[in-house]
């Protein structure tokens, strides 16, 4: 044996003995984790890859085998269905008893393996941070969303809506099906950069947006994350070509949020500390002043809310006039509920105003039921859970798959028909709390959902007021499909037709 040799091997002696607790710890976690997750039903495990096979091939095919095995359980009368992602523990909700026991708790906040792909671009702010650092941050950021700002955003909500109708009125009575997500994409970035961050982007006017495009194709790498257990090794991501890609992406998409932060730094430093508007990013940038938030900070939750106030907000509009064009009686009562408020006057939408929209609202909730703008919430648990009679090991993937859950006809009895009465309040009586839960819920419910809600029913009062919306194409033809959010996959194709005397 050679001197070099000798070393080398002793070398690897010391490394392993400075770190034999290390290991035997590991070991013993590893064991247990197998150990427990195997006594929670679920199909059985591959050697190596587990049931990493039911994750392969395009996001429909695996959100039906999934499906299928949920159903498995729920026949059986199973809270919980196991899976296995290579030694990743994958453990689904099936219950809303079994939902509440981890969404109620204040410790098992940390979010789970999906969102490791999202830190390179947003971070660790509001959506992936946990621990200490999101509990101050929600404190910290909370005040931005309460009531007397929301109503500050509203002239925005009116005045963006106004701009979307002109879009549309170009195309009313010719008989010519839109396109609409498009136009909701664009409308929601201008009305999340104006309201939250005091800055005009006019992404309505410009058909082929950077950062909009961007988004999309991070979240289609975010998809393919998820399903290849390879790709969760970095070096891995890079051989196949993505990290490049992703790289590529996400320099796109932080020059355009950089640009909006510096905008408001310059404008904060020429008026002595002072921003004219309240807004989210002026509040953000006050702390910051404080020494409360470093530019990385402030750099993460423009991130956060940039991308998250307007992608998802913007497939609920997409899905909920698709929904209303496909079922015009739906569409008339809402119509005669907007109508009994607003008669014939084009006057702006008031915070006041929305407090009346009972039954668009239950049309709203319908509409996130079908087509839930977060098809999947996941927390990585810190400690052991108990939950309905099984222990969940530390480190597993607890994951509520609302695209699955709210599709339960145990609980939504037909569920593929679009029925706004499953929310009146004699029917939401009958169910747990947990069964509908599209922002979430617990300590981690979503900070912006009034906000989002505001704006969804401000842009549909201008809608309605203007147009009937029609649809050739049948209800079911619409699909979403489910990368970190649920977007339509393609159109929805509405054609818009005349109210009034509103298209010249």
């Amino acid at each position: 044996m050679s001197f070099l040799t000798t070393i080398i091997l002793t070398l690897i002696i010391i490394l392993i003995l400075k770190n034999i607790k290390n290991i035997i710890s590991w070991y013993k976690a590893r064991q247990r984790k197998f150990e427990l997750g195997e006594k929670i039903p679920g199909p059985k495990r591959i050697p190596i890859i587990g049931n990493a096979n039911l994750f392969q091939g395009n996001i429909e095919d695996i959100v039906r085998r999934i499906q299928e095995e949920d159903n498995i359980g729920i026949k059986n009368g199973d809270s919980l269905r196991r899976f296995w992602m290579g030694d990743d523990l994958v453990v689904q909700g099936l219950t809303a008893e079994a939902r509440k026991i981890i969404f109620d708790s204040s410790v098992e906040i940390r979010k789970g393996f999906i969102y490791k792909f999202l830190v390179k671009w947003l971070g660790y702010g509001l959506i992936t941070s946990d621990g200490d650092k999101w509990r101050g941050r929600r404190k910290m950021l909370t005040p931005t969303f309460h009531f007397n700002m929301l109503k500050k955003y509203f002239d925005s909500f009116n005045n963006e809506s106004k701009i979307m109708m002109t879009h549309f009125q170009k195309y009313c009575d010719k008989d010519i099906e839109v396109e609409v997500y498009p136009f909701a994409k664009r409308a929601a970035l201008d009305m999340i950069c104006d309201t939250a961050m005091g800055v005009k982007v006019n992404a309505q006017d410009n058909h082929d947006h950077e950062y909009i495009k961007a988004v999309g194709r991070i979240n289609a790498l975010t998809s393919m994350f998820f399903k290849n257990i390879f790709y969760r090794f970095e070096p891995f991501y890079y051989i196949f070509g993505r990290g490049f890609e992703r790289d590529r992406i996400l320099k796109t998409l932080t020059k355009f949020t950089s640009n909006v932060v510096k905008e408001k730094i310059d404008e904060f430093r020429r008026n002595n500390g002072v921003i004219k508007e309240e807004t989210f990013l002026s509040h953000l940038l006050e702390l910051r002043a404080e020494n409360s938030l470093s530019d990385e900070d402030i750099r993460e939750e423009v991130e956060t809310f940039m991308f998250a106030g307007h992608d998802t907000t913007s497939s609920l509009h997409a899905f909920l006039w698709w929904s209303l064009a496909c079922h015009p009686e739906i569409q008339n009562r809402v119509y005669d509920e907007i109508y009994d408020i607003f008669g014939n006057d084009d006057r702006d939408v008031k915070p006041e105003d929305l407090n009346k929209l009972k039954y668009t609202e239950m049309v709203i909730k319908e509409t996130l039921r079908m087509f839930p703008t977060i098809p999947f919430i996941v927390r990585r648990l810190i400690n052991e859970v108990e939950v309905c009679g099984y222990t969940l090991p530390k480190e597993t993937n607890f994951n509520f798959p609302i695209i699955i859950a709210n599709y339960n006809e145990t609980v939504f009895p037909d569920p593929y028909k679009f029925d706004p009465d499953r929310f009146l309040p004699e029917n939401v009586a009958k169910r747990n709390a947990y069964d509908f839960t599209p922002f979430s819920a617990g300590p981690r419910n979503c900070i912006g959902q009034k906000f989002a809600l505001n704006e969804v029913k401000v842009v549909l009062c201008w809608m309605l007021r203007k147009f009937k919306l029609n649809a050739k194409r049948p209800f079911e033809e619409v699909k979403g499909i489910a990368e970190v959010t649920y977007c339509p996959k393609e159109g929805p194709y509405l054609i818009f037709t005349s109210r009034k005397d509103t298209c010249k």
